[in-house]
């Protein structure tokens, strides 16, 4: 029973320390912006961009070794090498130093996010609950990351960018920490290994890919977009940040309503194949309504419920198909965030300079687009499964 406590107490910190990492990348360039001479912020924004492209390989590197070799190695090998990359980039360093240190944290970043993703349904309830269990531990990825913007401004207000980066460095220790040092039940973090290559050959997994690579690009949108209608509709930007917290409130709501629901059978199996249809279809009405609404209080309801609709879905959908290939756990989450991190990254060298001096009411069209696509690909793959 300890065991198995330390293992959940690892996989949370794990996901915590996640959602803090990618917060954290996100707010460096501008951060540095702020604080430090013009020179210094054109190889942030190239290190950032590398970091993207970087992601890419190394999710999936991170998956294909935790189906070698296990989810506890990973996950202590990617919160030392996060807490490492935080420590050196603290440091200052030249620019090749500093790239290398900002990859070191994408691939730590990675390796946390793949391990903590296939522990949750050890850690959390029972194994064949993937679904309630993933909505549940992705409640704290997405803690992790709304609390770091916080956490930064109050360090950065008290304390200088280098010893910021140096508390977030400990912190990032935490997971590595309570998986080294269970009180018995070693055992409790080996998963059961199978073939990286198996996953290849269900369909069902490609269906999820092209869900995913669609589905992250939605996120990211709406998150810009919605951001620029609220200040075009009169808020300021703390009021407009503030409301977006709304958004990202309804997020972590709506996963914890939607774990509770599948874990004591209000849901039961082939609602978590529902879910990941109506709620993309439903959103995309609501941003439709969004973009023809003239009132100024309107988007602020919206944003709540539209955070709501699509909490579930990412989640939901990686319990599907952890369920369709339980051996190949990690290399499934690898693939399946390599797609969502490819279409995102696509999509904004793609659309950025077409949307440059577009209203955002004309801007949303692209997440209700988004919306479509994701609905029907994931009709597609509830009726595959």
């Amino acid at each position: 029973m300890a065991g198995m406590q330390m293992m959940t107490a690892a996989t949370i910190g794990g996901a915590l320390i996640f959602g803090m990492a990618l917060a954290l990348l996100g707010q460096l360039k501008s951060a540095v912006a702020r604080r430090e001479p013009a020179s210094f912020v054109g190889p942030i924004r190239r290190w950032l961009l590398a970091l993207h492209v970087a992601l890419i390989p190394l999710v999936l590197l991170s998956g294909v070794l935790l189906d070698m070799y296990g989810a506890r190695p990973i996950l202590v090998a990617g919160s030392v090498m996060l807490s490492v990359a935080l420590v050196g980039l603290s440091l200052r360093p030249t620019y090749p130093h500093a790239l290398a240190a900002v990859l070191l944290a994408g691939f730590g970043a990675s390796a946390l996010g793949t391990a903590s993703s296939v522990l949750m349904p050890r850690a959390f309830f029972v194994a064949e609950e993937t679904s309630a269990a993933l909505n549940l531990g992705y409640v704290f990825i997405a803690l992790g990351a709304m609390l770091t913007p916080v956490l930064t401004d109050i360090l950065l207000d008290k304390i200088e960018l280098r010893r910021t980066l140096a508390v977030f460095a400990l912190l990032a220790l935490t997971p590595a920490i309570l998986a080294v040092f269970p009180s018995g039940g070693h055992g409790q973090f080996v998963e059961q290994r199978g073939n990286p290559a198996a996953i290849f050959d269900e369909p069902a997994f490609w269906v999820t890919a092209l869900v995913l690579f669609v589905y992250v690009p939605l996120e990211a949108s709406i998150s810009t977009w919605t951001f620029a209608l609220l200040t075009e509709r009169g808020q300021d930007e703390r009021t407009a940040a503030a409301l977006m917290y709304g958004f990202w409130g309804g997020f972590l709501a709506s996963r914890l309503l939607a774990a509770l629901f599948l874990h004591v059978n209000y849901l039961t199996e082939w609602w978590d194949r529902l879910l990941i249809v109506a709620l993309p279809l439903l959103a995309a009405v609501l941003l439709g309504n969004l973009t023809g609404a003239e009132e100024r209080d309107r988007p602020r309801a919206g944003l709540i419920l539209l955070g709501l609709l699509l909490g579930p879905v990412l989640p939901t959908l990686l319990g599907l198909i952890f369920r369709a290939a339980p051996e190949e756990k990690g290399t499934t989450f690898g693939l399946a965030f390599a797609s969502g991190s490819l279409g995102s990254l696509l999509l904004a060298q793609l659309n950025t300079p077409l949307l440059v001096g577009r209203h955002p009411l004309s801007a949303l069209r692209l997440p209700i687009f988004l919306a479509l696509l994701v609905a029907a690909a994931a009709l597609v793959l509830g009726l595959m499964l």
